[in-house]
């Protein structure tokens, strides 16, 4: 339970898998596709921390033919994804006599592709959502890990216009979870931690935003609504301006 003396007065919003579909749904299909265990692209992602190839080229540090050649390589290691995965598994308590891949030939530009076209498509109840709270006095940002590529341009332009601020992992060079970006959007905002709702679909991203007194929702692949009302429940008990229909 919130302590009643919090006061809300604004709302910050991931991206990928909460203002548009996941791409872990293209990465999912992908696993699938390529006989691949489930979550064994994402614990490979993970593994690299803020050094792999994704996490730079959120951050522009690497262009997207260097993000290209280097996330292949890393995808297609397959000593240190199997070795990732049984970490994984055990810390799951998860059977760690699966079989896992001899070789792998992933390809990184196919992959890629496949997660941007499917984060194209909105999730319509939680960008009516960003509207209310804007009709209500709320004040809104984007936070989001992003790509200076032509797709995350594209993307950002069209989607910019819902929010009062739209702050980008790849313009700013900082990423999630990093605090120092969290504290970044509130300064945009003018408003202190804990007047703030954080929804993010990523576990890790939530705990950082929490640790700075956020109050964190989760958003789930299929269960945005849930995470709507969540806001909307809060909004109403302690939100600092009167809801609207």
């Amino acid at each position: 339970m919130e302590p009643q003396t919090r006061t809300i007065r604004a709302v910050i919003f991931d991206i990928g898998g909460v203002i548009v579909k996941s791409p872990f749904l293209a990465i999912s299909s992908y696993e699938q596709s390529h006989r691949l265990p489930s979550n064994y692209i994402n614990v490979s992602l993970s593994k690299h921390g803020s050094h792999g190839a994704f996490q730079q080229y959120e951050r522009n540090e690497i262009s997207y033919t260097e993000f290209i050649n280097k996330w292949t390589l890393e995808l297609n290691d397959v000593t240190a994804n199997n070795n990732a995965y049984l970490e994984y598994l055990t810390r799951r308590h998860l059977d760690t006599r699966m079989v896992l891949p001899r070789t792998l030939r992933m390809d990184a530009r196919e992959l890629f592709t496949r997660m941007m076209k499917v984060a194209e498509e909105p999730n319509e109840c939680v960008v009516e959502l960003v509207k209310w709270l804007r009709r209500c006095g709320y004040k809104v940002a984007a936070l989001t890990n992003n790509f200076q590529n032509d797709e995350g341009k594209v993307q950002a332009n069209v989607l910019a216009k819902l929010f009062d601020e739209f702050v980008e992992s790849s313009v700013v060079g900082l990423r999630k979870p990093d605090a120092r970006f969290y504290t970044h959007a509130c300064n945009l905002l003018e408003v202190s931690p804990d007047e703030v709702v954080f929804l993010d679909d990523i576990g890790k991203n939530l705990s950082a935003a929490k640790r700075l007194g956020m109050t964190a929702i989760q958003v789930e692949i299929g269960r945005e609504q849930e995470a709507v009302d969540t806001v909307k429940r809060i909004i109403r008990t302690l939100g600092a301006f009167e809801p609207k229909l």
